[in-house]
């Protein structure tokens, strides 16, 4: 009997100390906030599939790659012109980033009878996670905010059709 006693203390003293260890570390803190600067308009009495196809139009003609997807549109520029490419890299502070895309989402929704697009412009890029080869690498996403690619999504949108 007092061996099992003492097994049950001491159990019950573990699992108080297990519980008073816990840190502030172990609470989840919550998300950060991501600052954007998306552009919003609305399609009148348009389809999603047409928004859709005006959207992929629009950034096939700036010469831009699309990936469609059943909300939205990606649109990813892979060979920057020169002024672009300094700009965007003045933005990042890491000398390793490499694949540098610039890029524009379309979010699209219906709404009663129109279509919403939320867009927004962001850079991406990869860059490795230490100097040993294996190190792997991660992959960065910065929003954009600045008034070039604001007007670069304007004009997108307004090349689709928006108002």
């Amino acid at each position: 009997m007092r061996i099992v006693f003492h097994s049950i203390l001491g159990v019950a003293l573990l699992t108080v100390l297990i519980g008073c260890g816990s840190t502030n570390k172990d609470k989840k803190k919550p998300a950060a906030v991501v600052p954007e600067r998306s552009a919003e308009v609305i399609f009148k009495k348009m389809t999603i599939v047409q928004v859709k196809t005006n959207l992929m139009s629009a950034c096939s003609q700036s010469r831009m790659r699309i990936l469609p997807a059943q909300t939205e549109v990606l649109c990813i520029r892979n060979n920057l012109d020169e002024t672009r490419e300094h700009m965007l890299l003045s933005m990042i502070d890491d000398d390793f980033a490499r694949n540098m895309t610039d890029n524009v989402k379309f979010v699209i929704t219906p709404q009663d009878g129109d279509v919403r697009v939320v867009a927004n412009a962001y850079l991406q890029f990869i860059s490795p996670l230490g100097v040993v080869v294996d190190a792997g690498i991660r992959t960065t996403r910065i929003n954009l905010l600045d008034d070039a690619s604001f007007s670069m999504v304007q004009a997108l949108l307004k090349q689709a059709g928006a108002r």
